[in-house]
């Protein structure tokens, strides 16, 4: 668990916290993550991560909710209601775009994927483990640490990367499926800036920013942990995705 000395100024707090993050990202890269970013997945290997991944990117829109139902200060809910329903889906407000999840079941169907079958299929059990418990830990039981663990320019960094990658290695994939990458690689700079001006005034005690920056490292090793089981699922044993349980 990361300590701090002393509670922190606020732009201090947030120069550690990106600070902190960067750190644990200079790791070096996951077996899973090279194989992704050198063109050597195969079909079947990605198809495999793309189901996994959808039990994860379907969180976020409840991710998105749970803040605005457990903030008390209206002035962050209505910060925060936008990204809600961009997350959700901007039809709702009669706006042209859908729900991320199905933008991410676009890049399944992509894939060579059904769409259906991935929106019934159940995730690894190491995966379901790992991102659940991060939901309870990081954003169901506080609304501050579902700010902190939210999408800012390191995710719209981290998007336009693996766009470069599919554009690069994966070109059989359709350029039209892989919209969930071209929109998080913008909307999540604007999201980064307004999380890091709620952070900044009401992560205002030791105890909160150091649950904050303990918070993103959690969801760090979540990443880790479902890389973990994919990398073994669907590399190591070469499961099939319909075929994983």
């Amino acid at each position: 668990m990361f300590k701090l000395d002393r509670k922190l100024s606020p732009d201090e707090f947030i120069t550690t916290f990106f600070d902190v993050n960067r750190r644990d990202h200079e790791r070096p890269p996951h077996p899973w993550e090279t194989l992704f970013r050198a063109g050597k997945c195969t079909r079947e290997q990605l198809q495999g991560w793309a189901k996994e991944r959808y039990y994860f990117t379907r969180q976020v829109p409840i991710k998105e909710y749970s803040i605005l139902y457990n903030c008390p200060h209206p002035e962050v809910r209505r910060m925060w209601l936008p990204k809600a329903i961009e997350e959700e889906g901007e039809d709702l407000i009669g706006k042209p775009g859908k729900a991320h999840p199905e933008y991410w079941l676009d890049v399944c169907v992509g894939l060579g994927m059904d769409r259906e079958a991935v929106r019934r299929s159940e995730p690894l059990y190491g995966v379901k483990f790992a991102v659940d418990s991060f939901a309870t830990a990081a954003f169901k039981a506080s609304w501050l640490l579902g700010v902190a663990v939210s999408e800012g320019d390191d995710t719209a960094k981290a998007m336009a990367r693996d766009l470069d990658t599919f554009r690069k290695h994966y070109a059989w994939v359709p350029d039209d499926a892989l919209t969930f990458y071209k929109l998080h690689a913008d909307v999540d700079v604007e999201h980064g800036l307004i999380r890091k001006e709620i952070l900044k005034k009401y992560a205002d005690t030791q105890e909160l920013q150091e649950a904050c920056i303990n918070a993103q490292l959690m969801k760090n090793n979540m990443r880790r942990v479902m890389a973990d089981c994919i990398y073994m699922a669907y590399v190591v044993q070469g499961q099939k995705y319909d075929a994983a349980a």
